[in-house]
């Protein structure tokens, strides 16, 4: 090899890479089986060299991380789990020293996102399990938006187990941490934010508070067709139709059938133009 070449690890880095970007792309795009093949495709030409590598396993746990997310969209839950496990390890290996808050904090996801993966299965006591683990470390390396999304998912577990105080509770703490991000970054993480205020308005319909749950969905939509307006995918779309469906079914409740007729009838139009029945 001469001097000038780069080591083989740098191209096989830059290559994974360049397909987890790829995939997140095909994502957005609603493609998410192609998306799938490329994350594949990232963790296979890692694999050949991570025992080489310390930042070719960085990659692979990433690329790992992705897939299972993309199995999950596919509805393939059980497949994605052993994917996180792999994740996991692989980070656990790779901590350099006591661990950079990095490392805590890329670990983390891959446990909460197992975590769903579980919650998804109705394996409701170890998803727990994960959300808090991460929760813990996400607050040992005071990762803000990370606290957050733990949090909210914790909430959506309680809402399953009509654990609805609970769920409340956890949707108003992840909240509060959404508007602290949000305070000094305005556009953190738009999507979960307005996706807590969606959950927390379910709550609050299911708890019978309905002027709360009004003002709360009008929040989530608020952001949802600022997201839309911005990106205007598939999933936002979704999301955006969710939401309207939601306010409807409030609105409903309070006796304003106009209104909420109105709010099906968009929710319908997007949903078609996603291509969703």
């Amino acid at each position: 090899m001469n001097a000038s070449e780069e080591p083989d690890w740098q191209s096989v880095e830059r290559h994974a890479v360049s397909l987890i970007d790829k995939g997140h792309e095909l994502q957005r795009l609603g493609c998410d089986k192609e998306a799938l093949a490329s994350f594949d495709k990232a963790v296979t030409i890692c694999r050949a060299i991570s025992d080489k590598s310390d930042p070719v396993s960085l990659v692979l746990a990433q690329a790992l991380d992705n897939k299972g997310r993309a199995l999950m969209d596919l509805k393939r839950l059980a497949e994605a789990i052993p994917c996180f496990d792999e994740a996991i390890q692989v980070h656990k290996e790779i901590v350099r020293g006591d661990g950079t808050e990095q490392d805590v904090r890329e670990t983390a996801i891959s446990v909460m996102n197992k975590g769903l993966a579980l919650m998804r299965l109705g394996r409701n006591e170890e998803a727990l399990a994960c959300f808090e683990e991460a929760l813990d470390a996400f607050r040992t390396c005071q990762s803000g938006e990370d606290i957050a999304r733990a949090l909210a998912n914790c909430g959506d577990l309680y809402t399953r187990e009509d654990r609805l105080d609970e769920a409340l509770a956890a949707f108003d703490e992840s909240l509060a941490m959404w508007e602290a991000a949000t305070a000094y970054e305005p556009d953190a993480s738009k999507g979960d934010y307005a996706y807590t205020l969606f959950s927390k308005a379910d709550v609050l319909l299911r708890l019978e508070r309905y002027d709360e749950a009004l003002d709360t969905s009008g929040r989530s939509i608020a952001l949802q067709r600022a997201i839309v307006n911005h990106v205007n995918g598939p999933k936002e779309r979704k999301d955006l139709a969710e939401a309207l469906n939601l306010r409807g079914d409030i609105l409903n409740k309070l006796g304003r059938t106009n209104e909420a007729q109105d709010c099906i009838l968009e929710a319908a139009k997007l949903n078609h133009n996603t291509g969703k029945p």
